[in-house]
C-alpha cells in the first residue's frame, strides 16, 4: 500500500465536543449580560478562536481578543483534559491507518493549548505526525487553501490525501483543494448532512 496523507479533523471528528462549543457560546456571553443571537452556533461554526473573540467584542464584551481568548482556553481547557470522549470507530482508524504507516495529522480551528492534552488523555497522540492549528496556519476551514498549506508540508499532492471532516464549509474547502473528503456524521451539522454526503466522496461508517 502507497504510503499517503490523513488529515483529520477534531472537534466533531474526532471528538465528540461539539455539545460542549453548543453551550459554551451562549453562556459565556450570557456571563457578560450579552443575549447571544438565536444562530449563534451556525455563526461561530468556521470562526477560528481570534475570530470568535473578535465577534464577541462586536456584540459588547468589553475586553481585548487576546483576554476573551486566553479565558475560554482556560474555561474549556479542563473539558478537553478529563471529559471529551472520542467518536465511536476512531481509535481503531487512527490505529489502523498508523500501523500501515501512512502519514497522519491533525488540522484543527481550536488551539493546541487543549488540543493536545485530549489527544494524550485518549491515547492517540503519538499517532499523529503532527498537530496544525488555523491560527498558526493565518488560514481557516473556509478556504482549500489551509488544505494545500498542509499537504505541501508533506510534498504531497492534494489527490494522494484524504481528509476527515464533519461541517459542510470544510467539506467543501477540502474537495476545492482536491483531496480525497470522508465524511463524519455530527449532531450539530445534522441540518446540512444531506449536502455533507453528496458533496464528500464517502462517509465514514461507524465500526
Amino acid at each position: 500500500m502507497d504510503k499517503k496523507l490523513f488529515i483529520f479533523d477534531m472537534d466533531g471528528t474526532l471528538l465528540d465536543s461539539m455539545p460542549l462549543w453548543r453551550d459554551f457560546d451562549n453562556n459565556y456571553l450570557k456571563s457578560y449580560n450579552i443575549t447571544p443571537p438565536g444562530n449563534i452556533n451556525q455563526i461561530v461554526a468556521s470562526l477560528t478562536l481570534k475570530e470568535c473573540a473578535d465577534y464577541f467584542i462586536s456584540l459588547g464584551i468589553k475586553k481585548d481578543s487576546n483576554f476573551i481568548i486566553s479565558e475560554v482556553i482556560s474555561i474549556v481547557r479542563n473539558e478537553y483534559e478529563n471529559n471529551i470522549p472520542l467518536k465511536p470507530g476512531m481509535y481503531k482508524l487512527l490505529k489502523e491507518l498508523y500501523l500501515n504507516g501512512h502519514t497522519i495529522c491533525l488540522l484543527t480551528t481550536s488551539e493546541k493549548e487543549y488540543a493536545i492534552p485530549a489527544l494524550k488523555r485518549l491515547g492517540i497522540y503519538n499517532y499523529f505526525d503532527a498537530v496544525y492549528t488555523s491560527s498558526e496556519l493565518n488560514m481557516d476551514k473556509r478556504t482549500p487553501g489551509i488544505y494545500k498549506a498542509v499537504c505541501n508540508k508533506y510534498n504531497i499532492l492534494p489527490q494522494n490525501t484524504t481528509v476527515y471532516e464533519d461541517t459542510i464549509f470544510a467539506v467543501r474547502s477540502a474537495k476545492g483543494a482536491g483531496c480525497h473528503v470522508v465524511a463524519v456524521y455530527d449532531k450539530e451539522s445534522s441540518p446540512y448532512w444531506e449536502e455533507i454526503q453528496k458533496t464528500a466522496d464517502e462517509v465514514f461508517t461507524y465500526s
